[in-house]
């Protein structure tokens, strides 16, 4: 696993995507379930940027291109938006893996908050804005809700 703090330099950028996934005209999907349909121990927001090969967003571009064109890769999976709510407890999700094939996993943090990445090792990697993380994709991995911030916005990108 490798963390990378501050990974986007150019701190216009940075706060372009910060601002546009925090405002309150982006628009977010509601989600019933987090990890698999059947894990119903949470609820969360997303929003699709590149799925079964293809743009599935307008915000491709603004939001993504910036942040992957950073990254060493052959092939683009899938990168999502998530967006969590604000929790009165930290609200562990399923362990998961986000798909069976072999894959890498960016984890872009938008804000800072006291939610976190917890792994099956029992490491976690708190939220901090513009920090980066990259694992394997076959470690099992899931969410905690925050409790102090009213969104916890992170980009999801599988890529090999």
């Amino acid at each position: 696993m490798k963390v990378i703090s501050n990974f986007l330099k150019n701190k216009e950028v940075f706060k372009d995507i910060q601002n546009t996934l925090l405002k309150n005209m982006f628009p977010y999907y509601y989600n019933d379930n987090t990890a698999s349909p059947e894990d119903k121990s949470d609820f969360f927001f997303s929003h699709m940027l590149y799925y079964d090969d293809k743009q599935e967003s307008t915000y491709f571009n603004k939001i993504l291109m910036p942040i992957i064109g950073h990254l060493e890769y052959t092939y683009l999976h899938r990168a999502k938006i998530n967006c969590y709510t604000k929790k009165a407890k930290h609200i562990k999700t399923a362990m998961h893996v986000d798909m069976q094939r072999k894959h890498t996993v960016a984890l872009f943090s938008v804000n800072t908050n006291n939610g976190y990445t917890l792994f099956e090792n029992g490491e976690k990697v708190v939220s901090v804005e513009n920090q980066l993380v990259v694992f394997d994709g076959s470690i099992k991995h899931c969410s905690v809700a925050q409790t102090d911030e009213n969104l916890r916005v992170n980009i999801n990108i599988n890529l090999s």
